[in-house]
């Protein structure tokens, strides 16, 4: 008995032994055999997808490796390492059983990764690190050496030009005579109901029906689009905002005031419809054939089906209908003037909290604010007008003022709040004054803020909304540019049609058609940029790389040296740029970095 637990005693060490020794042994011949695995990136050098870096990695490995070893597993993690050896972890190949494909009797597996871009990303390389496992106890693994597979990232998609510049509501205090205010209401089509409308919000009216005041004097005016069933639906319109203001002055309004409603109804002709094509962003052709359909025989259905089969159907029906559908409401406010220096200190007053808010207007608030250049000052009065007075532009040029304060900070984090505040006083500007201006400013904020989806949103909302044709053109290539951060280079090329004969304009579509690969028309575009800005730096230096995709070394090397020569800052970037990598050896392309 005591033999045997002698025995006993002494095989499970070994047992426990050859187990260890076994493990060991099967890790390390697998991640010898990994020493045979292929692994290809697609694209390589890695390339920038609008702001984001997307590549498909294939990792094949040895016909062998895997089987009879159901106790064992091999995954393969995958690293994108910046410049400063800043490193992102991936994701990995995971070779489990069901996650893989046999090709040639080869596990395989293809997956796609992404990652963001960001400008310290720009030089760097691909790695990956294969990992053998034990399942049974997880904490034995054995690596493979880190091996380096891509190297380098192609920007030529981030060379596209943005505007985004928005500036305070023009004050026209001392001149202008009082008027009403207004709000726009929009609806869905065929609709009357105030829960149909578009973009405006129902709240704001409630502030005036509270108003404190001995008198209101309201106009309500409906209207309807031409394509739209019936004939009532304008004079509806305007009696559904009716009937809703009169329910909220019964049960908010506590001054005994008195109260004028009147409505009216806009005419359904083509006058308004012939009008915002002219201020649109069609191209002159399809405004001409609009014009001529419009001005020409036949019935108004006639004509509305007319307008369907032309080329300009689609921009009518996303960008004109939807605006002729809608209530407008004017408020009446007599208000009186007082002296510049007098409005400055009350102002100051009322922003340290010294005055009572009252003092006064909301107008003259915003005049006030245009009286000193110090942005924290002029927050502090846009606040203080909020605070009085609760109207649009208030909202929007504290919005402008955190704009500016953002585009100054050079600290992500601080530059974020502060787009974050802009954004939120731009959208309620929005809410009380729905208009292309204000809601292309609030577009631009959300596209610095990097808010991809609802900056294209907001832009395609504030193009519905109609402007003149400079501020469409302006809405329409910064929208061409975020299309094309986010990849979608179609659509890019479709905004731009609509975006006039700027310098953006044809930079961009430059670049559009670069990155589809049609150099001829991207040469076209780039020589109509330098036309319109002349040496423009960023204009030869994508000729240039034009010039290298042709295998072009004359016309690389004569945009590169002018880029160079106007901008030194390419030189480096030149260096950099693996569109230049197949020519880094050469002496022309030397020669041409030589400013």
């Amino acid at each position: 008995m005591i033999h045997n637990k002698k025995t006993a005693a002494l095989f499970l060490p070994v047992a426990s032994l050859l187990l260890l020794s076994n493990t060991g042994c099967t890790l390390q011949r697998m991640v010898k055999q990994a020493e045979n695995q292929e692994i290809v990136v697609t694209p390589s050098p890695l390339v920038t997808n609008g702001e984001e870096v997307v590549f498909e990695m294939k990792a094949t490995l040895p016909e062998n490796m895997l089987k009879k070893n159901q106790d064992y597993r091999y995954k393969i993690d995958v690293v994108y390492e910046a410049a400063g050896q800043q490193r992102e972890h991936l994701g990995a190949l995971n070779f489990d059983v069901g996650q893989y494909l046999y090709e040639n009797r080869q596990p395989t597996i293809t997956q796609e990764f992404t990652f963001p871009y960001a400008p310290h990303k720009a030089k760097g390389r691909l790695l990956v690190q294969g990992t053998a496992i034990d399942k049974r106890k997880r904490d034995r693994v054995k690596y493979t050496p880190e091996e380096q597979v891509a190297v380098g990232l192609n920007t030529t998609a981030l060379l596209m030009v943005r505007s985004n510049e928005f500036d305070y509501v023009p004050d026209n205090y001392k001149t202008m005579a009082e008027g009403p205010a207004t709000l726009l209401f929009y609806f869905d089509p065929n609709q009357f109901t105030t829960k149909s409308y578009l973009g405006e919000n129902l709240d704001v009216l409630d502030q005036y029906a509270m108003d404190t005041v001995k008198r209101q004097t309201i106009k309500i005016i409906g209207s309807q689009a031409p394509d739209e069933k019936g004939t009532d639906l304008a004079r509806k319109r305007a009696k559904a905002i009716a009937d809703y203001y009169r329910g909220k002055v019964s049960a908010l309004d506590y001054s005994g005031k008195k109260v004028d409603i009147k409505t009216e109804t806009e005419p359904v002709n083509w006058e308004s419809l012939l009008e915002k094509i002219d201020k649109s962003a069609l191209p002159k052709d399809q405004k001409q054939e609009v014009v001529t359909i419009l001005q020409g025989a036949g019935t108004d259905r006639q004509k509305v089906a007319a307008l369907q089969r032309t080329a300009a159907a689609d921009y009518i029906n996303r960008y004109v209908y939807p605006t002729m559908r809608f209530a407008r409401v004017e408020v009446d406010y007599n208000r009186a003037r007082k002296s510049d220096y007098e409005l400055y200190l009350l102002a100051r007053r009322i922003a340290d909290e010294t005055a009572s808010a009252d003092v006064l207007t909301a107008e003259e608030l915003q005049y006030a604010a245009t009286l000193t250049p110090l942005l924290e000052e002029r927050r502090k009065l846009y606040e203080s007008a909020i605070k009085t007075t609760d109207k649009w532009p208030a909202y929007y040029n504290l919005g402008v003022v955190y704009n500016e304060m953002a585009r100054k900070d050079y600290r992500p984090k601080a530059k974020e709040a502060l787009l974050d505040k802009a954004i939120h006083n731009l959208n309620f500007a929005g809410f009380r004054n729905p208009t292309a201006e204000v809601n292309y400013a609030l577009a631009s904020a959300y596209h610095m803020r990097g808010e991809r989806e609802k900056a294209l949103q907001i832009y395609d909302y504030a193009i519905k909304l109609g402007a003149e044709q400079e501020l469409l053109h302006r809405i329409f290539t910064d929208k061409a540019a975020l299309e094309m951060e986010m990849g979608r280079y179609d659509e890019a090329i479709r905004s731009l049609t609509y975006a006039g004969d700027s310098y953006q304009t044809n930079m961009n579509l430059g670049l559009s058609y670069l990155l589809k690969e049609n150099y001829e028309g991207a040469i076209r575009y780039y020589e109509k940029a330098l036309e319109l800005k002349e040496e423009d730096p960023l204009a030869h230096y994508s000729l240039a790389i034009v010039g290298a995709r042709q295998q072009n070394e004359g016309r690389m090397t004569i945009h590169l040296r002018r880029a160079i020569r106007k901008d030194q800052s390419y030189m480096q970037k030149a260096f950099d740029d693996p569109e230049f990598s197949a020519y880094h050896g050469q002496q022309k392309f030397r020669d041409s970095l030589v400013r």
